[in-house]
């Protein structure tokens, strides 16, 4: 700069703060799963997105009556190992786990559970 080969502007040749770039920018848009006040405070829309980008669904999920739930759920075990496949059975306690477990291999159903 001093000696005439490059502007004066080179002076301050650095990347803006979010301040000084926000200042020249005319539009934003902001993209984010969990959206912060500064992105609300700042949008004059809010969009949400039903689709998801993986093209993965939400599983389906059905309610069952408590009513019959142990035969229920040893059938629906059956229906899966016929076809190759796992079960994976969440309960609400370590001891449930324990007596379905218990419960399970009385059954002759190859059983294990985790804590």
């Amino acid at each position: 700069v001093d000696y005439g080969f490059r502007l004066p502007s080179a002076f301050d040749n650095r990347p803006l703060n979010f301040d000084e770039f926000y200042s020249k920018i005319g539009q934003a848009v902001f993209v984010s799963a969990t959206p912060g006040d500064f992105e609300k405070e700042h949008s004059t829309q809010i969009v949400e997105q039903v689709i998801r980008p993986t093209g993965l669904l939400d599983p389906e999920v059905i309610v069952k009556p408590t009513l019959g739930q142990i035969e229920d759920l040893i059938s629906e075990i059956n229906t899966r190992t016929a076809k190759h496949q796992r079960v994976l059975v969440t309960t609400l306690t370590k001891k449930m786990a324990e007596d379905l477990t218990a419960y399970l291999e009385k059954m002759e159903i190859k059983v294990r559970y985790m804590h």
